[in-house]
């Protein structure tokens, strides 16, 4: 049997969302046997290092990513009518598209992007993607799905709008670009049929690869209960109040995390089960074209040409700014003190190599 890789997972830096903690997610991959383990987290990076030791640790390859919001006009534009969010997975290759994720991240946390989440549009995305990045999307709630989805239903002229816009993320990523298939949730929620079936028809008729992919947000199944501990904090509820409107059918925001459990890192069985060999043999092909690299490594300052040797130039600034700032505008009598202490930062920025 073939195994699949987690290419869409949570950790708990998905902020009152995502519930498990970089160890129960490496322990999850050992458990289950796979050899890499995507980590994408919603609009951050933050764990990123601690997820990657931690899946490193139990010798499971990290790969680094990111589930981006993407809004429809450019994220400059701060109104209700940019409002809306659509999701969208970028992972990094290698070291080089590591720094470009860093890139990415930090242009869609700019004051004059951020509106109740970082963000960027799909055009102002395409302006820092490299070769280094992998992108996908086809998942409910993602940029595609909200392209052809409207109240969960495939809207008629789909397959026109669908074209255009995979056309459109194929000429950004080129064979970078990916299409994504989840059908866990399935028997609860049927627009993950239709819409499976829509990327699945994508793929065949534009000759892109498709890949299925579970959307952890959990490790275990057996933690869906605290994930929805986790949710009231965030929509600040109670769970008997949100078993009351589900039980009397009132609209509950994030539902399917209350009425499914199956959000959780998928063994290969079960993602055998859902989806065709083809789409886990891609996802398999997607871990190929990640390198396993590290992202911890010493300061690296950049290079300063001066007339002598670094440590007299500091010396130097340092004398000159006596002159100025304590000559004689400081009492003689805290020189040696002002001094000393001179002495001994500089004695520690030597030491350090800095």
């Amino acid at each position: 049997m073939k195994k699949y890789i987690p290419l869409h997972v949570h950790s708990h830096y998905s902020l009152l969302d995502g519930l498990s903690r970089p160890k129960q997610i490496a322990q999850r991959c050992v458990d289950i046997g796979v050899k890499s383990c995507a980590i994408t987290d919603h609009g951050n990076i933050a764990g990123a290092a601690q997820v990657h030791a931690a899946l490193k640790s139990k010798g499971i390859k990290p790969i680094l990513g990111c589930e981006l919001y993407i809004c429809d006009q450019h994220a400059s534009m701060k109104d209700k009518s940019n409002g809306k969010l659509s999701h969208f997975i970028v992972l990094a290759k290698n070291l080089q598209g590591w720094n470009t994720l860093v890139k990415i991240i930090s242009e869609s946390n700019k004051p004059e992007h951020f509106y109740r989440k970082p963000r960027l549009s799909i055009d102002q995305l395409a302006e820092i993607v490299d070769e280094n990045i992998i992108g996908f999307c086809g998942h409910l709630g993602s940029y595609l799905a909200n392209k052809i989805l409207s109240n969960d239903e495939i809207v008629d002229n789909w397959k026109s709008i669908a074209t255009t816009e995979v056309k459109k993320l194929k000429k950004i990523f080129g064979d970078n670009f990916f299409l994504e298939t989840q059908l866990m949730d399935k028997e609860l929620n049927p627009a993950q049929i239709s819409l499976a079936e829509c990327v699945r028809e994508l793929s065949k008729d534009l000759g892109v690869r498709a890949i299925c992919t579970p959307d952890a947000h959990y490790a275990n199944q057996r933690d869906a209960i605290d994930q929805r501990i986790l949710l009231c904090n965030n929509l600040k509820t109670t769970l008997p109040e949100i078993n009351r409107k589900l039980s009397n059918e009132e609209d509950v925001p994030m539902s399917t995390f209350f009425i499914s459990d199956k959000y959780y890192i998928l063994s290969p069985e079960e993602m055998q089960d859902l989806h065709t060999e083809e789409e886990i043999e891609n996802t398999i092909y997607v871990d190929s074209l990640c390198e396993s690299y590290d992202i911890n490594h010493e300061p690296r300052l950049p290079p300063f040409q001066t007339e002598t040797s670094p440590d007299e130039y500091l010396r130097q600034l340092c004398r000159e700014g006596w002159k100025r700032k304590i000559g004689t505008k400081v009492e003689k009598s805290l020189h040696e003190k002002y001094a000393d202490r001179i002495k001994y930062e500089l004695s520690i920025l030597q030491s350090a190599g800095l």
